[in-house]
């Protein structure tokens, strides 16, 4: 007979992994974002009066943990257990069985706590149900963890939880315990808790199955929402899920690649940026209590080319936007601004601009002609000849629209 069971489902938790952002104050609230957003996990189980709750592998970033965070990270799980959820943590490739000795740093909780660290499969029975997972024992897991899972008994709801690489998710991932959708169905589980993919989404296939993403972000290659999923499954079976944001720092990307084309000043650019900002914010899964880290990206041809054809304008507006968007950190990147001048039309040709760039285009390939037009004290060169030249020429890149601009501008004057 089936039994009704919830769960509340996480993974890649990543517990004192570094934040790759430059800014002092992003890197400080994105660590206390992971370690909040932890706690509403635990919260959102107890609140939920949910029977388990499992994390699907890399709860933390490495072999080692903070003191502050072991200690922290047992007064968590302990809440969780003494109201009577079951918590399920298994290992994954950044903390293996084998090679993690943040595991052996924590006080787990002594009853209706299982850490699971081997490949082989383990069976947990919780309210009625089966819950069988396995772990990583080694940092480059290459089997198929899956295949060794037992078959599902008839009638008895049955979870699995592994982190591993499905064949057909969206993911960059590396393939640690690589497995496909089929390798899930034949055992006949009524869920799969999936980890190791940082994005939230289902697998499609026979049974359900799906990866519950990061629990925070921590770079521009995890945007998006990241929390948690919530599993019903009824005793008939049939599975609900919803997802619930849990990190209050989110990373997300704005681009206006090739959107730049009306764009006639600053003023007009922001005024792009505002409106798609404001998208986000009022997505469904976004909190109200959010804090963003934005990427503005962008490229395609732009009056005001010229305006933003160095890092510090970009730095300055980034700046002014950041402050605007009342954002956590703003980041603008030039994925290729171009200017509006059709450039090629006056290269070969005898005109101010042809000869301006007919230098630049001798001075990005003629090692020679670059060392007699720069000066040997230009600030900030090095010494190098051969990091000096990259150094210049990094300078000048993107430097043609500029020139064009401006020597077309003092023409019409």
């Amino acid at each position: 007979m089936r039994h009704a069971l919830r769960i509340i489902h996480a993974a890649d938790c990543h517990l004192d992994a570094p934040c790759r952002s430059l800014s002092p104050g992003t890197r400080a609230a994105v660590d206390a974002s992971a370690r909040a957003a932890f706690e509403d996990l635990v919260t959102l189980a107890i609140d939920r009066r949910a029977d388990a709750l499992v994390i699907a592998g890399d709860l933390f970033d490495g072999d080692t943990v903070r003191v502050a965070t072991a200690m922290w990270l047992a007064d968590a799980l302990e809440r969780a257990t003494t109201a009577g959820v079951t918590v399920i943590v298994t290992t994954g490739n950044h903390d293996p069985s084998s090679g993690c000795a943040a595991l052996h740093r924590v006080r787990w909780p002594t009853e209706s706590f299982h850490l699971v660290g081997g490949a082989t499969p383990v069976t947990i029975e919780v309210a009625g149900a089966t819950i069988v997972a396995a772990g990583h024992e080694a940092a480059r897991e290459a089997r198929n963890l899956v295949a060794s899972f037992p078959p599902a008994r008839p009638e008895v709801t049955t979870i699995g939880v592994v982190h591993a690489h499905v064949a057909s998710a969206r993911s960059s991932h590396d393939r640690y315990a690589p497995c496909d959708a089929a390798d899930l169905a034949a055992v006949g589980y009524s869920y799969w808790a999936l980890g190791h993919v940082h994005r939230a989404q289902p697998i499609a296939g026979d049974r359900p199955a799906s990866y519950s993403g990061a629990l925070q972000g921590r770079d521009f290659g995890e945007t998006g929402a990241k929390g948690a999923l919530v599993i019903t499954i009824d005793d008939v079976g049939l599975v609900d899920t919803v997802h619930v944001t849990l990190a209050r720092v989110r990373w997300e990307e704005i681009d206006l690649r090739d959107a730049l084309g009306d764009v006639r000043t600053i003023h007009d650019l922001v005024s792009l940026v505002e409106p798609a900002f404001d998208t986000l914010r009022s997505a469904p899964d976004a909190r109200p209590d959010q804090e963003w880290v934005l990427r503005v990206r962008l490229a395609g041809a732009c009056a005001i080319q010229a305006e933003l054809s160095s890092p510090d304008a970009l730095s300055e507006l980034a700046a002014v936007l950041c402050e605007r968007l009342g954002a956590l950190d703003v980041v603008v990147v030039d994925d290729g601004i171009a200017s509006t001048v059709n450039l090629a039309s006056y290269r070969g040709q005898d005109h101010v601009l042809g000869l301006a760039l007919e230098l630049l285009d001798v001075a990005g390939l003629d090692d020679a002609a670059l060392d007699e037009l720069v000066p040997l004290t230009l600030a900030g060169a090095p010494a190098d000849p051969i990091e000096r030249r990259a150094y210049v020429r990094g300078l000048l890149r993107g430097l043609d629209g500029a020139v064009a601009t401006a020597l077309l501008a003092d023409g019409a004057r």
